[in-house]
């Protein structure tokens, strides 16, 4: 478990779950480096504690459009976007990364891809293929970790993403689309190869029993099930994580049990 990648349908909490672990790791003394490829989502900084997010990694590589003309060169020689590369280096580490395009704070580190900022501006495809070679070519350190917090959806299997990490985490809220979605991350993973763990978010705990019945009937395993806090919810309004909760317990014991099976 050395690069690990976070998915499943928007708004189920994949960024919430990103930075709870990434502070669960810390804890154990772990070097994290959170990866933000999710180009919609504007505010992961804030949860992580941050005035302001760092530059975006795509500017270190010339800008949205470079990355598309070179891209586009490469498309019309015949080459596949899984195995397009755009970063110069062939290899790289967390310390090598400029300072203006990383925020750390102690063990914790983040980097943005890129985010959409204007209307018109093209599809979100040179960020996937930024992400994927990012993750390729990183090497970590045997106490350094990376968490990617994905788009919602299943696209970025189809870009490649997912090739250069180890370890696929689903999260689905306990309804029939969001399980369906963390189903379909579960199977590309598999195909791909990958460690998967499956995690029911936002659970009710009147419901939890009917909830563990419908996704058995499915065939799926839950590694782990994280109740529905009124603390989180509280203060996801204001983009922040609670001082103190109960899932931060629960996470732990997530944790414990998904090492424990390594």
């Amino acid at each position: 478990m050395k690069k690990i990648a976070v998915c499943g349908k928007g708004g189920v909490g994949k960024s919430f779950s990103v930075c709870a672990f990434a502070k669960a790791f810390s804890k154990r003394g772990k070097r994290v480096l959170v990866i933000d490829s999710d180009e919609s989502n504007q505010t992961l900084y804030k949860l992580f504690g941050f005035n302001e997010p760092p530059s975006d990694f795509m500017d270190f590589l010339g800008g949205k459009k470079n990355v598309q003309q070179i891209l586009r060169k490469k498309f019309q020689s015949g080459e596949k976007e899984p195995k397009m590369s755009v970063i110069e280096k062939d290899l790289f580490s967390i310390d090598d990364i400029p300072e203006e395009f990383i925020k750390r704070d102690g063990n914790i580190s983040l980097v943005s891809v890129g985010k959409i900022k204007e209307p018109m501006e093209g599809c979100a495809c040179p960020m996937g293929a930024i992400s994927r070679e990012f993750l390729e070519k990183i090497l970590l350190k045997d106490d350094e970790i990376i968490i990617v917090d994905t788009e919602a959806g299943v696209e970025h299997f189809g870009r490649g993403v997912e090739k250069g990490i180890d370890t696929v985490i689903a999260i689905a809220e306990p309804y029939l689309d969001s399980i369906e979605v963390a189903e379909k991350v579960i199977r590309l993973s598999q195909k791909m190869g990958k460690n998967v763990y499956f995690i029911l978010n936002k659970v009710p705990a009147d419901f939890e029993n009917k909830v563990r019945e419908n996704v058995q009937k499915k065939g799926l395993t839950i590694s782990g099930l994280i109740h529905f806090s009124p603390d989180v919810y509280n203060e996801s309004i204001n983009g922040k994580m609670p001082n103190n909760s109960l899932v931060f317990e629960e996470i732990e014991q997530i944790l414990e049990s998904i090492y424990a099976g390594v």
